[in-house]
């Protein structure tokens, strides 16, 4: 609370009177605010000098008294010795002994027969080495051959292709494969056979040859070509299908390894389990590796695929590298985008030939290829080879630094007669080795998006079935042409459905991205799949929309007079099924002609080339047959035949009818 003077009123006859007013506290006075400020703005800057000028004042501190410093001398007393003379000396001869000198026998066995109770002691440091030692058979024994390039793994890529020549000059190289190994160090050979009725006959070629093999490796022994070892090459033989059979252990006996051979068993299961065989044989046989120091070659003979593909494949190629084993195949080239093949099999029981299927590909880790027929006359190329060995053993043979013999094996007489390519032109157009599992290869698939166009195309493909080539030559009447048009169409119309599921694997303007696309292997297949499916829907709205217009322009008089037959051709001119359907014509001749230039001699240009042969459009030739005359109305009557007795037969014995011929049981090759 303050008290306030109000000396601002005029002056009157109470002047002299002073008037007191409570003043309200909550009304700032502003005389006092600025008082305030003014005191602390003052109260500050005493106190900051203050403190300026009393931080600079510095008591001394008290110096402690320094203890006085004791040194230490240390005083050696010299010794002073006299060298005393030397005394002459000379060396005692050994043949002077003073004691009796006897020969002390079975030393040891006296000491064990005064010592009764041995004590325990420590195990002496051999032993130690000897636990403490590492089994070589757990770790990788690479062999580099010398003069040989090999990668940062250490292990050389093997050869997957190499001409297709006759089982007879595939063994012949494998001759020169022995005898370059020998030069470096000792060997054991493994033949591994398929023990398929379908190889009874290269079974039989091999055990004539080995003879020639074996003398021309002895001969190279003689003239010191080859190093002289003691056992240098010891053989074994091992025969393959559903389970493993080891004919004959390591050897070096030739006459057993050709009686093994040569009287090997037929396995009847059907299946060719040659990868875990394999991995067996390495795995009971390491020991000539680990103990011998011998390398190790396996010379598989089969003439399939292999139904084992998958992990057994891993553990097989795994198994190899760790103990150098390198794989040596001689087997057949797999169908070109195929898995399947057919081996023509004549049955003894009534000689009919009989198509049985065996899985001979494909030559990549999945098929690349539509599956799409052929219009018009020319081969279909059902099973064209793809110059590739089968992917399962071709990698086998790649990872682990051996070598791919094609020949020409039972297993290929269903493919289709064009199959020898040079080697050279395909080695651009090899498969990518290095995926073992297929996630693997999907994962890397996934960052090309036309490799993903062509695998989802060709995987639809399997699943739509499409139809071949429609009716390309019909007759028809005047009651009927109109159905037998739309029938005709709806066989096209089931293809065009399929057609076009399989084209939506390939977005609008994907092509422009073809020459993005690193590999050229893709490339090829990306404009041979995709020109394909273009051109087959180019022909079938063709084939359709020239079926509408026969409906809707001929009538019954036009049938009658002069078209009822029809045969379509091809033709440059696409002009039946609209503007569009030209458009993609001409993409699909620009893809497929790219196809023949850039992969000339390749299963890829052949495709191309057929399907190329015709052009896209259909032109539609009408014929016109005159139908029959009407048969004669008046006909001569035959005559009569008297009648004459019949006698009633005697009875025969009915004979039971005789039973169809029992179906030929057909071997699972």
């Amino acid at each position: 609370m303050s008290i306030r003077l109000d000396l601002d009123e005029p002056r009157s006859e109470f002047d002299d009177v002073i008037l007191l007013e409570f003043a309200d506290d909550d009304v700032p006075d502003p005389t006092n605010t600025r008082t305030a400020l003014g005191g602390l703005l003052v109260s500050l800057l005493l106190h900051a000098w203050l403190m300026m000028n009393l931080g600079g004042w510095l008591l001394p501190e008290p110096v402690e008294a320094l203890e006085p410093v004791l040194e230490t001398t240390f005083a050696e007393k010299v010794i002073h010795q006299e060298i005393e003379d030397a005394i002459p000396f000379e060396l005692a001869n050994p043949d002077d002994r003073e004691l009796e000198v006897r020969e002390v026998t079975n030393a040891m066995s006296l000491g064990l027969a005064v010592v009764q109770n041995v004590p325990k002691v420590a195990a002496p440091a051999k032993q130690l080495l000897d636990e403490a030692r590492v089994d070589l058979a757990k770790l990788p024994a690479y062999d580099v051959p010398e003069g040989l390039k090999f990668d940062d793994r250490l292990v050389v890529k093997g050869s997957t292709g190499e001409q297709m020549v006759q089982i007879e000059s595939a063994l012949d190289r494998v001759t020169w494969e022995i005898a370059q190994n020998l030069q470096e160090s000792k060997l054991l050979v493994v033949w591994l056979l398929d023990g398929s009725g379908s190889l009874k006959t290269q079974r039989e070629a091999v055990a004539k040859r080995l003879r020639r093999i074996y003398g021309e490796l002895g001969a190279l022994e003689n003239t010191s070509t080859i190093p002289r070892h003691d056992k240098g090459l010891l053989s074994s033989v091992v025969m393959f299908g559903e389970k493993t059979n080891f004919i004959v252990k390591p050897t070096d006996n030739f006459d057993e390894v050709q009686e093994g051979i040569a009287n090997l068993p037929t396995d009847s299961s059907g299946v060719e389990n040659v990868f875990t065989a394999i991995k067996q044989t390495v795995n009971l046989w390491s020991s000539y590796r680990t103990e011998q120091h011998r390398r190790i070659m396996l010379i598989t003979i089969t003439d399939e695929a292999g139904d084992d593909f998958g992990k057994p494949h891993l553990d097989a190629i795994a198994i190899c590298r760790r103990y150098g084993a390198k794989a040596y195949v001689i087997g057949p080239t797999a169908p070109f985008g195929q898995r399947r093949g057919f081996v023509p099999y004549v049955a003894p029981e009534n000689g009919k030939t009989y198509q049985i299927p065996i899985d001979l590909g494909p030559e990549a880790a999945m098929a690349e290829n539509v599956s799409l027929p052929f219009w018009f006359n020319g081969p279909q190329y059902d099973y064209l080879s793809s110059g590739f060995a089968p992917f399962g053993l071709a990698r086998l043979v790649s990872e682990t630094g051996g070598v791919y013999f094609l020949t020409n094996m039972t297993t290929m007489a269903g493919l289709a007669p064009i199959g020898t390519f040079d080697e050279a032109t395909l080695r651009t157009f090899a498969p990518d080795y290095s995926f073992g599992e297929v996630d693997e290869f999907a994962k890397d698939v996934r960052k090309h998006p036309l490799r993903v166009c062509v695998l989802n195309a060709a995987q639809m493909s399997l699943r739509f079935k499409i139809k071949g080539a429609p009716r390309l030559d019909i007759r028809v009447t005047a009651n009927n042409f109109r159905q037998t048009a739309t029938n005709a169409q709806k066989d096209v119309a089931e293809s065009q459905y399929m057609l076009d599921a399989m084209l939506q694997a390939f977005p609008p303007g994907i092509e422009k991205q073809l020459d993005r696309e690193p590999s050229l292997r893709w490339r090829m297949a990306f404009s041979l799949n995709y020109g394909r499916l273009l051109a087959n829907r180019t022909r079938n709205l063709e084939y359709n929309s020239a079926l509408a217009l026969m409906k809707t322009s001929l009538s019954e008089g036009d049938i009658n007079t002069r078209s009822n037959h029809w045969i379509f051709h091809p033709s440059p001119d696409v002009k039946n099924s609209g503007v569009a359907s030209k458009k993609g014509a001409q993409l699909a001749v620009d893809l497929l002609n790219r196809v023949v230039t850039e992969a000339p001699g390749t299963p890829w240009a052949i495709m191309a080339a057929r399907e190329l042969q015709y052009p896209l459009g259909i032109r539609v030739e009408e014929r016109f047959i005159p139908p029959p005359p009407p048969a004669a109305q008046n006909k001569a009557q035959p005559t009569p035949q008297k009648p004459r007795p019949l006698f009633i037969p005697d009875p025969k014995k009915q004979q039971p009818p005789t039973p169809p011929p029992k179906p030929p049981v057909l071997p699972k090759l």
